[in-house]
Formats: structure tokens, sequence, C-alpha cells
């Protein structure tokens, strides 16, 4: 049996790594499947735990540089006392290095034994503090899989070991000490190490949308047993156990409520900002603010198995998967890095074949490698998606993956269910007609039901003394109803198909009832239309969406609905392969379209759409087969979600523009170009092209991070 798994590592630094970890994980036997993520540090792997087992992947990541992050541990890459160590260093290098070049009367710049032994000096524990770049840096190239370490670590070390030979020879053989770029070497590490500090801080930025959610889990709560009221740790909650809940404190764990009235602020869970009233009876979730009135509640879910819990695991395997636009940034990036070295190596060879010094071929060779990192590249599309999906889970819209939320930006083509989506999905018997005798054997079949329309007929029932009874042989039939056998007899609830009679073409909808194949009469229901729901369809279609209507009910009831939405697609008596069948249609004509449902009966069309949209208070298999979750019955999410997707579309759009310029102006600009113009040489272009590196990854995250002042303006 495949399981997934999704860690977060230490270490990664580049699209390269990412590309680097798929290569030494995937071709481990078991493993089906590896998606490394560099923006928020995580590595999802499908894999059969009989073949290989968890510790041997967490041990071949750690083998390959990239050790599994423990939890509640902050990854301390990017040091920042070591920086500003470093930083201090650098500056005193470079005012002592170039302190001659503004006419600085600096220490023995006159002997150039002492002069350079002293920049070496200084050099040496900058290299010390930032020798994460050559240990990651070497090791990935000697795998073959080289990353922007390699490129730091080979343009550094190539101006510190020149630097260093012209020092030996100061020393030893009365050398001149011309050239030296010890001060570039470490200004290099410098300014990489400060630039990509400020990148991680502006990603954890992008990422704590899921630690914030976290954080409103209480450590502590107050619980009666035996009688008694202790306050105890949040882990030592058991199912079964009772919670006190007084206003201003937030539940520890999900329960019903067994005492008491209170209005809960829900909006962490839902996005919805009104109170909800919680009285007997009523499901309480974990983290919901207690406002007004004190609760016991009875636990049913701790700790992993509560709904914040399922948001939470959902936000972050949101984060492990990929867009399909990053898969190919990705690629260009794994073959962009060896490039690039060579690219280095032909311009410094050229420049010293056609007269120039050492020194100046070599300031090539290392400004080529260190302007050119892909780090921008990286970073364009998974930053954008993590912001984005951290936003729509602000108004209670969650994505299961990467690729759903790309994809719901390029969707043209909306198909909404009627019950439960364009109508409130709470259905109520206006009229029966049959005997109120076997209101109780209806009751209980319907009770095994998940539809809408079974809970209205339930509710029916018991409002007219109905009573519990045994069910057996239940049968839900698609599309159709149920049927079921109680006290000997075979009932059928739901279309007369069920029973061989025939449906009426009434305006509302009707479930008929037979008892051993004979029609016995049938419930006549209504369901409102939500007050939003002719609005949302104007907004889809003002985005350029069509918008089609597919339903199980009769083509009237149907149709009068879909008059009073505006919408002109209509679709009526279909069962769920007909639903499949009309996003297929779509898709064959080259749209995509997104699905949006709650019932079982969708659950096949939410599979088959590019993209298919449940709704929260919809059926549990309804809900496992959607690629997003509304997790209110908010219908302006649907526009919501598809605007979030054409903002992170264009976001993404914008960051690849920006990355793709860089390396399109910056490299030419390094290998030399403006000298073949007349531009005097310029002895610290490594470190214009260490800041310019640093500056392109944080345009990068900084234009990502606008995402989180996106609002829909409805």
């Amino acid at each position: 049996m495949i399981e997934r798994v999704t860690l977060k590592v230490n270490g990664m630094s580049c699209a390269a790594c990412s590309a680097r970890i798929e290569k030494a994980i995937s071709p481990i036997k078991g493993v089906s499947k590896v998606e490394a993520v560099f923006s928020s540090n995580v590595v999802s792997i499908e894999y059969d735990p009989d073949v290989v087992s968890l510790d041997s992947l967490k041990n071949a990541l750690a083998k390959s540089g990239y050790p599994v992050a423990e939890k509640n541990v902050p990854d301390n890459s990017w040091n920042l006392r070591g920086i500003a160590i470093s930083a201090t260093l650098t500056i005193i290098l470079a005012i002592y290095a170039m302190g001659p070049m503004f006419g600085l009367d600096v220490p023995y710049h006159d002997d150039p034994a002492i002069y350079s032994s002293i920049q070496l000096a200084l050099t040496v524990p900058v290299l010390y503090l930032c020798r994460k770049f050559y240990t990651k840096g070497i090791k990935a190239l000697l795998s073959g899989s080289p990353v922007m370490d390699t490129l730091v670590s080979l343009g550094s070390g190539t101006a510190f070991l020149y630097s260093l030979y012209l020092t030996v020879a100061a020393i030893f053989f009365d050398g001149t000490g011309t050239g030296l770029c010890y001060d570039s070497a470490a200004m290099i590490l410098t300014l990489i190490s400060v630039g990509k500090y400020l990148e991680f801080r502006s990603r954890v930025r992008a990422d704590d949308a899921v630690q914030k959610l976290l954080d409103m889990i209480p450590e502590e709560t107050n619980v009666i047993r035996d009688g008694k009221e202790m306050r105890i740790p949040i882990d030592e909650l058991v199912i079964g156990d009772e919670i006190v809940v007084r206003p201003g404190e937030r539940i520890s764990a999900d329960g019903i409520v067994i005492e008491g009235k209170s209005s809960m602020d829900e909006s962490m869970l839902t996005g919805e900002s009104a109170p909800i009233l919680k009285e007997k009876g009523s499901q309480a979730f974990t983290g919901t603010m207690n406002i007004d009135g004190t609760m016991i509640v009875s636990v049913t879910k701790t700790g992993g198995q509560t709904m914040i819990a399922d948001i939470a695991n959902m936000m972050e395997e949101a984060k492990a998967t990929k867009a399909p636009i990053a898969r190919m940034a990705d690629k260009v990036a794994a073959y962009f890095v060896p490039a690039v070295m060579a690219i280095a190596v032909i311009c410094a060879l050229l420049w010293f074949i056609s007269g120039r010094s050492v020194s100046f071929s070599l300031n090539i060779a290392i400004s080529v490698l260190v302007i050119s990192c892909p780090c921008a590249l990286g970073l364009a599309t998974p930053l954008a998606i993590t912001v984005g999906s951290g936003r729509t889970a602000d108004y209670g819209i969650l994505f299961r993956d990467a690729a759903s939320l790309e994809m719901v930006g390029r969707a043209d083509s909306v198909i909404l269910d009627k019950t439960g989506t364009i109508t409130y999905g709470k259905p109520e018997v206006t009229g029966y007609t049959g005997p109120v005798e076997i209101l109780s054997e209806i009751g209980a079949g319907e009770s095994r039901s998940e539809h809408p329309i079974g809970r209205a007929i339930v509710d029916y029932c018991k409002k007219n003394g109905a009573k519990d009874v045994d069910v057996e042989d239940f049968e839900y039939v698609v599309g159709k109803g149920i049927s079921f056998t109680c006290e000997g007899r075979r009932f059928t609830v739901g279309s007369a198909d069920l029973y061989g009679g025939r449906n009426t073409d009434d305006e509302g909808t009707t479930a008929y009832v037979s008892m051993d194949g004979e029609p016995m009469g049938a419930f006549h229901l209504s369901d409102g239309i939500r007050k939003e729901s002719k609005e949302v369809v104007s907004i889809l279609q003002s985005r350029g969406v069509s918008v089609h209507m597919v339903t199980g009910d009769n083509e009237r009831a149907a149709e009068a609905v879909a008059e009073q939405c505006g919408i002109g697609s209509v679709t009526s008596g279909a069962l769920p392969a007909d639903k499949v069948m009309a996003v297929k249609k779509l898709q064959a004509s080259g749209h995509d379209v997104i699905m949006v449902g709650d019932g079982i009966n969708d659950s096949p069309a939410l599979a088959q759409a590019d993209v298919g949209i449940a709704m929260g208070s919809g059926s549990n298999i309804a809900l496992s087969t959607s690629d997003v979750v509304l997790m209110n019955d908010d219908l302006y999410n649907i526009p919501r979600a598809v605007d979030f997707g054409h903002a992170v579309l264009r976001n993404i759009k914008q960051n690849l523009f920006l990355a793709f310029c860089y390396n399109v102006i910056c490299i030419p600009l390094a290998a030399g170009l403006p000298y073949l113009f007349g531009m005097a040489e310029f002895s610290h272009m490594p470190m214009i092209a260490a800041a310019a590196m640093s500056c392109s990854s944080l345009s990068v995250v900084t234009n990502a991070l606008r995402l989180k002042r996106f609002r829909p303006d409805y």
C-alpha cells in the first residue's frame, strides 16, 4: 500500500537543490514519486512501506545534504550572529583592501607581504563562518548535481585561491601582490549570506498561515475527571473527556456540546466572521473562540485527528506539491547550473586568449558564476503558490495542491450542481401523499443517507411521530435514491424508476415511495435559492467564465432555478455518469473546467473536472474527491477562488519575467560585454555580481508577498 509523507528539511537554498533531492530519492526501490519544494523547504514522498522504511528515506535525505528538520526546532541555517561577524570583517577588509584606491593611508599597503597577509587573516574567518557554501557546494558538484552553493563556492573559492597564490608569491618570491581579490571572496560570501537571510525571513513570512492556525490551539485545558475540575496539558486529553470552556477561551479538542450555550468565533476555520450559536448537541471545534457563555464539551477528536489539524495538513501538503509551471522552471534550473559553469570557463579562456590578464579573466569567471544563480527562477512559482494558498485559507478556501491553485486561474468554464450549491441544500418537505403508518420505516431508511433530501425526509418523519426501527439490506442507488428492507418489506424512496414507475414533471422536487414494488405515495420538497447565487453567476460571467448548471432534478424545476440565476446552459435529470459526460464534453472542446458540488452523486464529476470544488457542508465522499474545499457555505468563495487563481497566475508570470530578464541582462554584463565597448577594467565586478544575485531573489520574494494584500472587491 502506497503511503505519502511530507518532510520538512534543512539546507535547501535554490531550485537546483530540489532537483538534487529528487535525483537522490527517486531511484530508491519502493519510492513512486518525489517532489521537493525549495520555497517551503519540504519534500513530499510517495513510497511503499513494505519495501522501504521511512527511516531509510530520512537517512537518504541526510546523506544527500538535506537532513530532516526536527519538530519545534527552528531552522538556524542562516545564523544572524555569524552573518553579523562576517559582515563586520568584510567591511574592515574592504576598507583595508580598497583604501589606497581612494587615497586612504592604510598600514603596510606598501609592503606586499604584510599587506596581503593581513587581508588573508581577515578573509579566513569569513570563509569559516560561511563554510556551508563549500561543504554543500563541493559535495553537490562531486555527486554530479551542482547547485547554487556550487556556483558560490567556486566563485569565492577561485578568488581566494588565486589571492592565496599571490600572497605566497609576495612572501617567498618577492611578488608585488597586485591583483589580490580577498575582498571579492569575502564580499561574495557575505552579500549572498545577507541576501539569503533576508530571503529566508521573507519566506517565513509567506509561510506563516499554517503556524497562525496552529497557534490558536491552547496548550492547556480545564477538564472534569472524577467529578473534579482540573487543568491539564492538551496532550493528555482522551476521547470521552469533558472539557470546560469559559468565555474568552479557545476550545482544545473537537467535540459535542453536552451542557451550556454560547456564541463561537469560527472565523479561523471557515472565514465566516459572524458568531455561530452552539448549544447542546452542537459540534465544537479545536481553536475556535468561546465568546459569551460557559459550555461543557465531550471530546470526540484530539490532536492530529481534529478539523484544525486536517486543515493544517491540507495546507502543508499543498505547499509540498508543485504546479505544472514550477516543474518547467525546475527543469530549466537543473540544466542551468552546469551551463553557467561552462560559460564561466569559456569566457575566462576567451578573455585570456585575447590578451587580458589572469586577474581580469578570473574576475570574469567569478562574476559569471556568482551572478547566474537560479534562485529567483526557483522561487518564482512556489512562493506565489504558498502566499496565495495562505490568503485563500483566510476566506475558508482550502486547496489540496499547487496545481489546483494554478489551474483554477486558467479555468474558463464552471459547472454548478443545483442542490446544496445554487440552493441552500436544505430542502423542506412541503407535502406528503401516502400512509403515515410507514413513516417510521421511511425515516429509518433515509437516516442512512447523506443526501440533503434524505435528511429533510428524516426530519419530516420525526416531526410526525416516526419511531426507531431496524433496517436491513440498505442500498444507495447513485443518482436515483435508496432501497432497503424493514419489517420484512422492501422499500424504495427516490426516483420512480426505482420501482418501475413514472416520474412527474413538477417544478419542485419529488421523492416517490414504494413498498414491495407498489407505489405508496410521494414526498414533495422545495429548496430555496441562495440570495447570492444570481450575483455569483454574474461575477463569474464578468470574468469571462461560462456558467453551466447540471442537476439530477427534473427539467421544469431546473429551468426555473436557472432562469432566476441567469444561467443559460442547463442539463436536467442528470445521473452521475451524465455529470461526468458534461465535464468531458467541455474538456473535449478545449475548455478548462471547474465542477462545484456537494453530494455523493457529484463525486465522479468532481474527480473528472480540471478542478473539483466541494462545499464544506457536503458529503465526505465529495470532500475527499475534490481539489478545493470551501469551509463555509459562502457562494462568493467560488469567484474568490477564481480571482485568487488569476492573481497567483499573474504573479507567477511576473516573477518568471523578472527572473528571466535578470539572467538575460546580467550574464552578458558579467561575462564582460561592457569591456568590448571600451569600459575600463573594474576589479570589483564579483562584488556587484553577488549583490545583484541577492537583489534578484529579493525582488521575486517581494513581488510574491504583494499577494498578501490582494482582496477581491466583493
